[in-house]
């Protein structure tokens, strides 16, 4: 047992390292790019381009993991853990699909007349839809998603920590709660990706998050588990 604890807090420290140095580079290359203006950092954000392609590559890497978890999730009777890492499932493969409209460029399929019409970018993707005045990118994959992430992030871990209500509940759900190392590594490389001050920075900051994400589906912290040197236990007592 104690091998393969150490096994565990390898992989996930060697697995991490990488993870974040990739972060690291990319944002380090957009800091050297960004003087060069507008137009440079549009070419190494392209669509279809390496970031695009990678940030696609971990959503759907994301996906697959919370498959691989929803199927043990099964196996061992916990039957609300399944529903929650199958949803996670899904919208991660969503969003990935998002990413890359579908791989409607990819296999050159023509934009059908309803996106064609209502969509900002005249691509196969809902993300950038236009509806009435509302931009849903704005409304929901901006705004609303912002909330979730903050809460999901920051506010559930300390309800979980202070809460037995919280605490059961995302024991029961088997909701992936992140480290604090994760919430960091957001952090700090959202305040860096925003002194670029430029279009499509954007891009990066999904990097990052797609990144962080499959780290916290690959060794997510659970109430009561010691899970790389972080755990939160029932009584509220966190080490």
């Amino acid at each position: 047992m104690q091998n393969k604890m150490k096994t565990h807090d390898k992989a996930r420290l060697w697995s991490h390292l990488a993870g974040y140095v990739l972060i690291a580079v990319f944002i380090t290359i957009g800091f050297f790019i960004a003087p060069k203006g507008q137009e440079a950092f549009l070419e190494y954000l392209k669509e279809d381009g390496l970031v695009e392609n990678l940030t696609t590559l971990f959503l759907l890497g994301g996906s697959g993991v919370a498959v691989y978890r929803a199927l043990q999730s099964r196996r061992s009777g916990q039957r609300w853990a399944v529903v929650t890492w199958g949803v996670l499932a899904f919208l991660f493969f969503f969003a990935a699909g998002e990413e890359i409209s579908w791989g409607q460029r990819i296999f050159n399929i023509e934009t059908p007349g309803y996106f064609m019409e209502k969509n900002l970018q005249k691509e196969t993707n809902l993300h950038n839809l236009m509806i009435g005045n509302i931009k849903v990118n704005k409304l929901i994959f901006s705004q609303l998603l912002t909330v979730a992430l903050v809460f999901y992030l920051v506010f559930l871990r300390l309800l979980v920590k202070k809460s037995g209500f919280f605490h059961r509940l995302v024991t029961l759900t088997g909701v992936p709660l992140p480290s604090w190392d994760h919430v960091l590594v957001l952090l700090l490389s959202s305040v860096l990706i925003s002194q670029y001050h430029l279009l499509k920075e954007g891009e990066l900051r999904e990097l990052a998050f797609s990144v962080v994400f499959f780290l916290i589906f690959l060794f997510p912290v659970r109430p009561g588990v010691r899970q790389g040197g972080d755990v939160i236990s029932s009584g509220g007592k966190e080490n």
